[in-house]
């Protein structure tokens, strides 16, 4: 068995003090078969006990008023954990912020997600390129099967994904030209006499956004962002590339690695890098909104950002459909002038 990963992911600890136990509150907790059999197993007074926080028609755990798991407790600490061990956490739960896909029956790729806060500082907050290892134990109880997903041997797909990083981390380039080399990797041409639509680039970046915050916007609050975008755009993106451009590159290396693109979603690989491109620039338009409220652009107000944006992408359909729906709504031509800014 070979699980390549970033080497990013040996060093995380979860510490709910960090972010307030974020993934214990709010979300939908499934009580998987193989942990409920653990639990079945246990003296009665304990599985009692576990069994009033379960609701057996969903097979979740029934949330507090507050939103809170019933096993977290003040300390921002998992009952669960603390009294029985961690092999006995729900599986999403021994999982998490960690991501494994099986690529076939030897071959596993293992990332982790931005919405974890801790997860997100061991992943952006290191100036060096991410790394990557192979090891040979696979600790996830939580995997989602990729072996139909992706039209390539898990060794072409991993050699794929090398290569395509390496152009992610070619820090002789701006970001914006690594990607337009990724696109063209992907077999995208790319015309240099492509101009750069700004308007219209502001202009989709606006419905992406509302679509991302269910957001019922009006056509005047549309033109609102429209605006303020456009006029803050590059004095607001400018310093954020030149001052946390190591950040960027971490953030679009680990999601072309953690979402396993080219493949992510169903399409060619032209369509995905497209969604990819399209998925960073609502990042740079929610910077540059960020900025405008804040009256700044602190790294701390960027990564909350991320996270937050991260958060909504992996959980709300709205933005990653709006988002797919513009990547795949243009011809190539359209598409580049309002989405690579040459």
């Amino acid at each position: 068995m070979k699980i390549f990963r970033p080497k990013y992911i040996k060093n995380f600890k979860c510490d709910g003090k960090i972010c307030d136990s974020r993934c214990c509150r709010d979300w939908r907790i499934v009580l998987d078969e193989e942990t409920r059999e653990k639990y079945l197993k246990f003296p009665a007074a304990a599985r009692e006990k576990i069994f009033s926080h379960v609701d057996e028609a969903a097979q979740v755990f029934k949330m507090k008023k507050s939103g809170a798991c019933p096993f977290l407790n003040e300390n921002f600490l998992c009952k669960l954990q603390i009294e029985h061990g961690e092999e006995f956490l729900p599986a999403i739960c021994q999982s998490f912020p960690r991501v494994t896909y099986k690529l076939d029956e030897k071959n596993f790729l293992q990332a982790m997600t931005l919405t974890c806060p801790v997860a997100a500082i061991e992943i952006l907050l290191h100036e060096k390129p991410i790394d990557f290892e192979t090891i040979d134990e696979l600790k996830a109880r939580q995997i989602f099967d990729f072996t139909e997903k992706i039209p390539l041997p898990a060794e072409k797909f991993l050699l794929q994904q090398q290569n395509a990083i390496k152009i992610l981390q070619n820090r002789e380039l701006s970001i914006n030209q690594r990607l337009k080399n990724l696109c063209e990797f992907f077999g995208e041409k790319i015309s240099l006499e492509i101009e750069f639509d700004e308007e219209n680039h502001a202009a989709a970046l606006a419905e992406i956004f509302g679509e991302t915050y269910d957001a019922d916007l009006t056509i005047s609050k549309k033109n609102q962002l429209i605006t303020a975008y456009l006029m803050n755009r590059k004095k607001v993106l400018t310093p954020l590339h030149e001052n946390f451009s190591a950040v960027l590159e971490n953030y679009l290396v680990n999601e072309f690695f953690m979402r396993c693109y080219p493949f992510a979603f169903i399409g060619d690989e032209k369509f995905n890098c497209r969604v990819f491109v399209t998925a960073y620039r609502a990042v740079e338009f929610a910077a540059v909104l960020t900025a405008i409220s804040k009256r700044r652009l602190t790294l701390e107000d960027f990564l909350e950002m991320l996270c937050a944006l991260s958060d909504k992408l992996d959980h709300s359909r709205g933005g990653m459909e709006a988002i797919k729906d513009f990547a795949e709504l243009h011809d190539a031509e359209i598409f580049y002038s309002m989405m690579i800014e040459n």
